[in-house]
């Protein structure tokens, strides 16, 4: 353990504005703060004196809060475990064990950029917050407690350089370091111990890769962010009394609205474009998080750095991958290209707060097969994507295929044929048609002592599972499944339950039986 953080430490006062800026996001996330800034200028009027005295009241509150938490925060690191300390009134006194801390992560918001300063999150086995946060720590600072938190075991090639000589060190290296945190890797050596890193790179992705993985991996969140405040300001009802909207409305009456074709291929039109402006904001999020991308391994750790706004770089322990997701939206089988996720214990993946795991971009089978070679460390052994797998019995959709039919039937029979029951039917047979999808992605297949599962809809997904690392194993079994010889099988892992339902039961039993006598021969920690 390096002697420096054998003390208790405080934070550099610039924290204080990390504090400060958490502080008001959590206040106008909650709202409550701001009510009395609302309150008095609804019943004075916002260019009353009173509201000026609202709100100084309000930013002088965030700021003194502020600053106790950066005066009242300590950290100490033991030869186990972390220890932290802060709060004035209700005191918090944290233990973290070294051999459960899960994920670190090192980000550089854009305010800490000018002073070089960057901020040191942790994050352990079942929490579901960040359990600490070390705000404005120097680079170097941030190294050192990062190789410590994530490799306890392992000897540091930090340990040995003396710590009088970090600031010259810093000054004449900021360049090397941001270099560094940007994905750059690091070859160099301390002249006065000679003692070489061994950092591997394993994955880099520049501007077009990660424009193609923000296309085809296009989400609802970026669009809800951005346009749900602009959408919102917009009175409808006066849009739609405008002349332009009447005259789009008359022309859509004589030309589309007059032949069923002519709607279909307009709604077709309207959906696609659509997809590409969430495809722009996509693409725009994911180049503004992720360049450039760089997934690199030092040791048994891997880490993943890149972002343009708030830099980052993440650390991630071999041992502590517990399912590894391929995932490939319908868009990405377009481009044949996949995005590959890293489980680890529930609720505490890194990026955990946007349900997100650490990822890699815009990946094709041959770069995926060259990933999982580079990997080893990992349980599993696998090292390519299967290309078939066992489906699993049609009884699972024959069960459930059906029921959405059940309610538009008994309508019509009540109600007859209206628009309304048609409606039911549409969206009943949607429901069908979507259920047999997932029914004819849903597999499984055995790969040695690793497990694939197969799912999807319009995308699929494949998730390797080293059974070395499931927990327990449940097989269930209905009256139907047994006249059938059938089963469902569970797989519990530290990041969630894996299922297989509707699969023959011998193939339920030797995957279970594969488990348990690995896991029984098995002492090594379940995480």
């Amino acid at each position: 353990m390096h002697k420096r953080f054998s003390q208790w430490s405080r934070l550099s006062p610039w924290s204080i504005i990390s504090y400060t800026l958490n502080t008001i996001r959590l206040v106008i996330s909650n709202g409550y703060a701001m009510i009395p800034v609302v309150y008095t200028g609804w019943k004075q009027g916002f260019n009353s004196p009173w509201v000026i005295v609202a709100v100084v009241g309000v930013a002088l509150a965030v700021f003194v809060y502020a600053i106790v938490q950066w005066a009242m925060f300590r950290y100490r690191l033991y030869e186990d475990k972390l220890g932290v300390r802060q709060g004035l009134i209700f005191k918090k006194n944290h233990e973290l064990p070294l051999s459960k801390i899960q994920n670190v992560r090192l980000e550089q918001p854009f305010y800490f950029r000018p002073m070089g300063l960057y901020s040191l999150v942790v994050e352990t086995a079942g929490s579901k917050e960040d359990e600490a946060v070390l705000a404005a720590v120097n680079y170097r600072k941030a190294i050192q407690l990062k190789h410590q938190l994530v490799n306890p075991l392992l000897p540091s090639a930090l340990e040995d350089v003396a710590a009088d000589a970090e600031d010259k060190y810093q000054a004449k290296n900021t360049r090397r370091n941001n270099a560094e945190i940007n994905g750059a890797e690091s070859h160099g050596t301390y002249a006065n111990k000679g003692l070489k890193t061994r950092s591997e790179s394993l994955v880099r992705k520049g501007f077009k890769p990660l424009l193609l993985f923000g296309l085809y991996q296009n989400n609802l969140f970026w669009f809800a962010i951005i346009a749900g405040p602009i959408i919102g300001q917009f009175d409808w009802s006066q849009l739609a009394d405008t002349h332009l909207a009447q005259s789009v409305w008359h022309w859509y009456e004589l030309t589309i609205g007059t032949h069923v074709l002519y709607q279909i291929v307009l709604a077709s039109l309207l959906i696609i474009g659509f997809y590409l402006l969430l495809s722009l904001i996509s693409m725009a999020a994911s180049v503004l998080k992720y360049y450039p991308y760089h997934l690199s391994r030092d040791s048994n750790t891997l880490h993943r750095s890149g972002g343009i706004i708030a830099k980052q770089s993440d650390a991630l322990a071999l041992q502590r991958i517990q399912v590894i997701r391929f995932s490939q939206p319908v868009i990405g089988r377009l481009l044949k290209l996949w995005t590959v996720y890293f489980k680890q214990v529930k609720s505490t993946e890194v990026e955990q707060k946007s349900q997100r795991h650490m990822l890699v971009p815009s990946m094709t089978r041959q770069t995926v097969s060259a990933l999982l070679q580079d990997m080893k460390g990992i349980e599993a052994r696998t090292t390519e994507l299967p290309k078939h797998y066992n489906p699993i019995h049609f009884g699972w959709y024959w069960r459930r295929g059906l029921a959405p039919l059940i309610v538009p039937a008994v309508n019509t029979l009540g109600m007859g044929l209206t628009p309304i029951t048609e409606l039911m039917w549409l969206i009943g047979f949607g429901f069908t048609i979507g259920l047999y999808l997932r029914y004819r992605q849903w597999g499984y297949c055995l790969d040695g002592n690793d497990c694939w599962i197969h799912t999807g809809m319009f995308g699929h997904s494949w998730h390797l599972i080293a059974l070395k690392k499931v927990q327990h194993v449940v097989i269930i079994q209905t009256k139907g499944q047994q006249r059938k010889g059938l089963a469902t099988l569970e797989l519990g892992l530290a990041s969630g339950t894996q299922t297989i339902p509707y699969l023959p039961l011998h193939d339920a039993r030797e995957i279970a039986e594969r488990a348990l006598a690995i896991t029984g021969r098995s002492y090594q920690n379940w995480i």
